[in-house]
């Protein structure tokens, strides 16, 4: 009856607002801000005391910017971000620049997100997730130095971030500090025992320190996991292959490499390891048969 009332369009938020869906929450919300912003926050106001909660607004912008991000749909996502960024509170507009930025990042404007990380921890120097995201970033742009920076700071503020110790883990593998990549490593494991790259990392940073027994049983616990990918079963079997190699147990690196085949049949890898493992057990014929398939596989 009035499409054009902003008041109406704040009443409506509240109910999905209290069942907890953000995503149609703030449409309405925006809706209402959209059309008469002075209205819609006298509005606002009337419910913030009504149901005795502090910034209404921000609350559902924030976490319908939330939602529309998880479901990848980022311009929605944007442009309820930045209505949550006029919020007051310094710690909540800090969030919401962290969260701006992880909406660059999935985008691709990794310099537009770092602008908005870095904003985000001039405000609260103590934000996680902030250093975590510029972790990220620097992870991906392969930078390990600054990567291991970041994350340092975000896992030493918060103990028990996974993704903090995850990305952290894999730096240092990268950094070749294995020592210290396996214990990160096994702390993000700890914390979550289902992560395949959590295990194939760790597993891998094992291998290089040359315990390979230690290193085969976490790649074996990668190929029990609910849905693993075929790329991931297939490294798994790769791990336990070479880690066969190196103990002289080429009847059992012959079995994993083969699985491994069976798995992703596009692992030029497979093949070579197979074919070193049959040389080394002095089926010459079979090795050669492999050698000429990996060089198949690394032609196309």
């Amino acid at each position: 009856m009035e499409r054009d009332n902003p008041q109406a369009f704040v009443s409506l938020s509240v109910p999905y607002y209290k069942e907890n869906n953000y995503r149609k929450s703030a449409e309405y919300l925006k809706k209402a801000f959209e059309i008469d912003k002075d209205s819609a926050e006298k509005a606002v106001l009337f419910y913030e005391n009504l149901l005795k909660v502090e910034n209404y607004s921000w609350d559902i912008f924030y976490n319908g910017a939330k939602e529309f991000l998880d479901e990848k749909q980022l311009e929605m996502a944007s442009g309820l971000i930045e209505e949550a960024e006029e919020v007051g509170n310094s710690n909540y507009k800090a969030m919401s620049y962290v969260l701006h930025g992880r909406i660059y990042i999935k985008k691709g404007e990794d310099e537009k997100a770092i602008d908005y990380l870095n904003k985000a921890l001039d405000l609260d120097a103590d934000n996680v997730e902030g250093y975590v995201h510029l972790g990220e970033i620097y992870t991906n742009q392969n930078e390990i130095d600054k990567a291991i920076s970041y994350l340092k700071k975000a896992v030493s503020i918060d103990p028990e971030n996974f993704l903090g110790h995850k990305l952290l883990g894999q730096n240092y593998l990268g950094a070749e500090s294995y020592d210290m990549a396996i214990e990160i490593l096994e702390k993000a494991s700890s914390m979550s025992n289902d992560d395949p790259l959590v295990l194939y990392n760790l597993s891998y940073a094992y291998l290089q320190k040359e315990d390979y027994k230690r290193a085969s049983d976490i790649a074996e616990k990668i190929l029990v996991l609910p849905e693993i990918e075929t790329g991931a079963k297939a490294e798994a079997y790769i791990l336990i292959g070479i880690s066969n190699i190196h103990k002289e147990s080429y009847d059992e690196a012959i079995e994993a490499l083969n699985k491994a085949i069976e798995a992703d049949s596009n692992n030029c890898d497979s093949y070579q390891l197979l074919a070193h493992a049959y040389n080394k057990a002095g089926k010459v014929s079979l090795s050669q048969k492999f050698s000429k398939k990996w060089e198949k596989c690394v032609g196309k």
